[in-house]
């Protein structure tokens, strides 16, 4: 095995050849290189300079520094609530990194997957909503293998931010206890026509036909609604489910079904949603007034819920959860 980049501490270690180099690649080597060019650097990010006379480039650094008893591994805090980057300080809240400095890095290196560890908080959420989530009987129920953290660039991360801020300030949502944006994770189901999340596989292929790579790479594009399956019952938008195994029947080819299997959870600006039961295959826009399209289950037509949006930016990838089942 490769192992971890010795700088990053995410990708693994390019292999070139026999030759196994200390870094993931160019970026990681550059910057590794400048950081120990100097002692000026911060003793703990290694890349932005020291403040002043102080041994650390600023209070996040100090404060991570502190909590992991200084460079070395983290031993102050319990590793279940780790920072997905650093691993070295334990993460903010809700967010997956312990602070501005490491999501930002983390984006620098988007796209990126951060693989979750199992005994992870952030583990058993998502491995928990696939499993309360698997509602069909006639197929195994899933065990999950490997979960990932979607890390995009920051620009397609600004975008997202931007359009859940104009939904929030529409609807506002967080008044009555809600997220911001109404903001709520979904399922989706896609091809993957690679190895992308098995055995610790985090590189994306290029292949122009394997939607999970490029949903990772790039997000959703409308553009697509509809390659798969001409079935659109609520018209050209971008479908996801909070049902995991109806997103699991997108997942091509149906027939032979793969032993492993992997479904996207994502985070969809749901806002204000209208609430359908019978088909209007001609939308292109949620009503007026609306932000969102709710599919609700009725006898004779739809089985499972559905949740649409219209808009790009209304979706990203946030995690890859690779399964059997």
């Amino acid at each position: 095995m490769a192992g971890k980049c010795e700088y990053c501490h995410s990708r693994p270690k390019y292999v070139e050849g026999a030759k196994v180099h200390p870094y993931c690649g160019k970026t990681c080597a550059a910057k590794a290189k400048n950081s120990s060019s100097t002692d000026d650097n911060c003793e703990f990010c290694h890349v932005k300079p020291k403040w002043g006379s102080h041994r650390y480039c600023g209070k996040t650094c100090a404060r991570k520094a502190h909590a992991s008893g200084g460079n070395g591994p983290a031993a102050s805090f319990d590793s279940s609530t780790a920072c997905l980057m650093c691993k070295k300080a334990p993460k903010q809240g809700k967010r997956n990194f312990c602070s501005k400095e490491c999501s930002t890095l983390a984006q620098d290196q988007g796209p990126l997957l951060l693989e979750v560890p199992e005994g992870h908080v952030t583990h058993k959420s998502v491995a928990d909503q696939l499993y309360a989530s698997w509602k069909h009987t006639d197929r195994p129920s899933p065990k999950v293998k490997k979960i990932y953290k979607i890390v995009e660039t920051s620009q397609i991360r600004a975008n997202y931010e931007t359009y859940k801020a104009s939904v929030e300030q529409q609807g506002k949502f967080q008044a009555s206890g809600r997220s911001a944006g109404n903001e709520c994770r979904r399922w989706h189901g896609a091809r993957r026509n690679c190895g992308i999340g098995e055995s610790g596989q985090t590189q994306l292929c290029s292949g122009q036909n394997c939607p999970v790579c490029s949903i990772i790479r790039t997000s959703f594009d409308l553009k697509y609604s509809g390659n798969n399956f001409g079935w659109l019952r609520f018209g050209l938008g971008i479908y996801t489910s909070a049902t995991s195994s109806k997103a699991d029947d997108y997942i091509l080819p149906k027939i032979p079904r793969a032993p492993v299997r992997a479904l996207l959870l994502n985070t969809v600006v749901v806002g204000k949603g209208k609430k359908l039961t019978d088909d209007a295959r001609d939308l292109t826009a949620p009503p007026a007034g609306y932000d969102s399209i709710l599919g609700e289950p009725k006898p004779g037509n739809l089985n499972w819920d559905e949740t649409v949006v219209y808009s790009n930016d209304a979706i990203r990838p946030s995690f890859l959860v690779v399964y059997d089942g």
